[in-house]
């Protein structure tokens, strides 16, 4: 199957106007304001390239709106990040002696009755040359890849202590990021991936960089006296999914989709990659009927459990879900960033590292492949929709897999994605047009494909390895589920 070099089609400095006005909303976080104004920008695109079907499909959630956060201890004020849609503190604070917690002991120890815990979060090592054992494939022609090691930011080692300490009595929570490139605090995490209720956070809790973690775990280990000021609204609220449909020649259906929510200005998370399905789509509408009908989905909520794709699924489990034969997914067009030598981060000159998850079968490994070669997207490899990073992809596309829907899915992952960090100059323009070009031809190549052909499992042995690595890496990560990561 012949890949083709769409990415003329598209343009980057276009996309990049599109994505500097998604940012200017601000945070566009489930059931705000600037969530809103996106979601009815988004519309207006739609509807502006001649789509059909255009609209919205609401989801109840709690808009959370913190107005202060403060820590001070004996006088000396730390700067913190609140942690989403955690407890608020009463209006004048609380005032209760810190407690050290070791996130590395199997088993907490101490009194921790009216006390706020502190203690370390860590990342596990993100280690590319690993994971690429299991690689279906890869574009990497500088042979760079290898190199990559850094954090799994969106894994923390440690967080199983918040659950402890509500468990044990303690009143608020400190997480020192131990482990954040460029020492960031202001992270927005965790955000309802992994958690089974993103609402369910009952203590205060704050998240403090690492240049402070050595004073706090001292003050914390002597008992010193603390005040933690959390203050805010929550209210009931409605985020939305927009949608929208090019009419096919068939009853089967494609999805391309990317959630639209942020959580703060985030041009990288993830108005990169609304841009690049923005670009599709227009594409898409002046092609030739497809074979088969295009789904056009911008999901909200992301950052509230990924409630938007989750929802979309099961609204739609009868009427669409059955006939869509594929579904890509589109997140974070990114520069890589590496810290110098004084822990400050920088860019490395290159992209950020890509995944791809595909299907476990020849034809869409070479389509996929064919066309990351074709439009130039370096840095990218094949990875297996379950295995060492999970049972799902780790994508906001994953829960597709999970409905059983084949998948391509490209997400990258650099460190500061989930930190108010994030801003213009880190999307790597000139790759946008490049993953537009590549999405458009692997959409073009698919309509060869039956659908039976898409959902193949031709590597049967390696699906069945990749359950059983699935397995163990969860039960390492996890010390057996006696520490749960979210």
């Amino acid at each position: 199957m012949r890949a083709v070099n769409h990415q003329g089609q598209f343009s980057s400095g276009e996309m990049m106007e599109w994505i500097r006005t998604l940012a200017s909303f601000g945070p566009r976080r489930a059931g705000t304001e600037a969530g809103h104004r996106a979601e009815e920008w988004l519309v207006d695109q739609l509807q502006a390239f001649g789509l059909g079907g255009v609209h919205k499909e609401s989801i109840p959630v709690e808009a959370y709106a913190p107005r202060d956060t403060r820590l001070e201890v004996g006088g000396t004020s730390f700067a913190a990040q609140w942690i989403p849609y955690c407890k608020y503190t009463p209006a004048e604070g609380l005032e209760a002696p810190l407690v050290w917690a070791d996130s590395n002991a199997l088993f907490a120890s101490g009194d921790w009755v009216g006390k706020i815990v502190v203690t370390e979060i860590g990342f596990p090592l993100l280690d590319v040359a690993l994971i690429s054992r299991f690689s279906l494939g890869k574009h990497d022609p500088d042979d760079s890849l290898k190199d990559v090691k850094h954090p799994a930011t969106w894994v923390r080692l440690g967080w199983h202590l918040y659950r402890k300490a509500f468990e044990r009595g303690a009143v608020g929570f400190v997480g020192i990021l131990r482990d954040q490139p460029g020492g960031s605090y202001r992270m927005y995490a965790p955000y309802g991936f992994k958690e089974a209720d993103i609402l369910d956070k009952p203590l205060p809790g704050v998240w403090v960089s690492r240049a402070d973690g050595a004073r706090l775990k001292e003050l914390a280990s002597a008992g010193a006296k603390a005040r933690l000021l959390h203050v805010g609204e929550r209210r009931s609220s409605q985020t939305h999914n927009v949608v929208a449909e090019i009419p096919g020649q068939t009853d089967e259906a494609v999805v391309i989709h990317c959630h639209h929510d942020s959580p703060f200005s985030s041009p990288v998370e993830d108005a990169s990659g609304c841009a690049v399905i923005l670009a599709v789509a227009r594409w898409l509408a002046t092609r030739p009927t497809p074979r088969r009908k295009i789904v056009v989905l911008f999901t909200a909520g992301h950052f509230y459990g990924s409630i938007g794709t989750r929802r979309f699924i099961a609204d739609h489990a009868r009427d669409l879900v059955p006939k869509v034969a594929l579904e890509v997914t589109v997140e974070h067009v990114a520069k890589e960033a590496i810290e110098d030598e004084s822990g400050a981060l920088i860019e490395s000159g290159r992209a950020e590292g890509t995944g791809v998850f595909v299907p476990f079968n020849q034809a869409m490994v070479e389509l996929v492949r064919g066309n990351l070669e074709d439009n130039d997207v370096d840095r990218a490899f094949l990875l297996p929709p379950e295995g060492p990073l999970g049972p799902y992809p780790p994508t906001d596309g994953g829960d597709w897999y999970e409905a059983g829907v084949p998948v391509v899915n490209f997400i990258s992952n650099p460190v500061y994605l989930l930190n108010a960090e994030d801003d213009l100059s880190w999307v790597m323009e000139h790759r946008l047009s490049k993953m537009a070009g590549a999405v458009a031809g692997i959409l073009e190549g698919s309509e060869q494909l039956s659908r039976e052909q898409i959902a193949a499992v031709d590597f049967r042995a390696f699906k069945l390895k990749m359950k059983a690595i699935k397995r163990l890496v969860s039960l390492k990560t996890t010390r057996f589920g006696l520490r749960p990561v979210y």
